[in-house]
């Protein structure tokens, strides 16, 4: 299972462009609880994705 990502890696991995469009909807990752509540979004996508992915391993093979 690959280590969670860390705030600082989440937040680097967003591009210009996304940014600029988050910030366009209210959402400025310059602002810190914007971007904690942006983290932890991101965070339980990625444990959902890895269930998803263990639950297709377990019962398609």
């Amino acid at each position: 299972m690959p280590r969670p990502r860390s705030a600082a890696e989440i937040l680097c991995s967003v591009p210009p462009r996304d940014r600029a469009v988050l910030l366009r909807l209210g959402m400025d990752l310059d602002d810190r609880e914007a971007a904690k509540l942006f983290i932890e979004g991101v965070r339980a996508a990625d444990d959902a994705i890895a269930e998803q992915v263990r639950w297709e391993r377990e019962h398609l093979g």
